[in-house]
């Protein structure tokens, strides 16, 4: 029989063992094994800002960087971009802001093989909007590509996914790899979100309907087709800007599912950008199940009968968002849906409560 010191010495040898077959398990796996990092930011609330309207208070969405002279309403949009920058600043409405860049508008197009070259000007109005950011010490979270308005001239055009357009997605390739070769490095954007909800809007999780049905619609691509696009348009990008911090932004697996698969994501992120639509919304334990840096990109009441539009049920549910996030782990959070009235000089319930949370919490701004 062994001595008592040779079983003690058995059962430590054991206990290493398993415990190395754990953490070899674990890192094969790709489970976190600590919580996830946070993104410095210059406030941890903002808003998902879009695109800004013209003087006239007309949503012109995904058009707003071209000049009138190539068919754009820089003219219009510019000094009302200029007008709510100085709002929000003065309003204290926080310091980081979503925009739909839309590259597509920027684009020379050509109907056959897509991607002919940039409009120099809308390149330009970019920098200009930029520099505009920077002057009230906003940064940016900026939307590349987006599959929505069909009629707008910033759609991305989702038959160059259909496997009969290789020129063209090719082109869309080309087109990121120059725009981030002379934009990705600019500080004033703190992270690339390459493409919005690429599940939703071009894959099948959205449940839309297929074209030519009214917006918004999905062509319904399989999973498959929707990674392999993002995993080369993320690699592009990071080629293009090694530097530089780049997502897609989601707005089901990650939030509505208890079990998310993060393989959809995890060849294609450096941080996590989550849509929340929720009337009561409740955090998932991200800090547990999720080894990378996260935002809430959108964070509002439920789309179902455009909730989000309520301001008191919208506004209830953003202050929760907000009053939650730190111990959730979330690096900032960017209410959806409107935040302030230019026409009456106010905020609404929205826009107050990221107001009154930042005022309550100096150091998070």
């Amino acid at each position: 029989m062994r001595s008592w010191r040779a079983r003690v010495a058995a059962a430590v040898s054991l206990l290493l063992l398993v415990a190395l077959g754990v953490g070899v398990w674990t890192w094969r796996s790709g489970s976190p094994t600590r919580p996830a990092p946070m993104i410095a930011a210059p406030s941890t609330a903002g808003l998902n800002y879009g695109a800004p309207n013209k003087v006239s208070g007309e949503w012109v969405g995904t058009q707003w960087l071209r000049s009138e002279s190539s068919g754009g309403y820089w003219e219009s949009t510019r000094p009302a971009l200029q007008a709510d920058l100085d709002f929000i600043q003065q309003h204290h409405l926080g310091k980081v802001m979503r925009i739909f860049v839309g590259l597509d508008e920027t684009m020379i197009w050509d109907p056959a093989n897509g991607f002919a070259g940039f409009e120099a000007s809308a390149l330009q109005n970019f920098s200009d909007a930029l520099d505009m950011f920077d002057a009230h010490g906003i940064r940016v979270v900026a939307v590349l590509y987006d599959q929505e308005e069909q009629g707008s001239r910033g759609n991305f055009h989702f038959q160059a996914l259909d496997g009969a357009h290789p020129v063209m997605r090719q082109g869309y390739l080309r087109a990121a790899d120059q725009f981030l070769g002379r934009f990705g490095a600019r500080d004033t954007v703190i992270g690339w979100d390459l493409f919005n909800e690429p599940y939703n809007s071009l894959g099948q999780d959205g449940h839309l309907p297929v074209p030519p049905h009214d917006n918004p619609v999905s062509p319904n691509f399989s999973d498959r087709t929707v990674h392999d696009w993002m995993r080369d348009l993320y690699r592009t990008a990071k080629a293009a800007s090694p530097n530089a911090l780049f997502t897609f932004s989601d707005t089901t697996e990650l939030y509505w599912n208890p079990v998310p698969d993060l393989a959809r994501y995890s060849d294609a992120v450096d941080f996590y950008d989550i849509h929340v639509y929720d009337d009561h919304p409740n955090y998932p334990n991200w800090k547990r199940t999720l080894n990378k840096p996260f935002i809430l990109g959108e964070a509002g009441a439920s789309t179902i009968d455009s909730h989000y539009q309520n301001q008191a049920l919208n506004s209830a549910a953003v202050t929760y968002l907000l009053d939650h996030e730190a111990a959730a782990g979330v690096s900032f959070v960017l209410a959806h849906g409107s935040a302030f009235s230019k026409a009456t000089g106010s905020l609404t319930p929205t826009g107050a409560a990221v107001a009154t949370f930042l005022t309550r919490n100096p150091a998070r701004n």
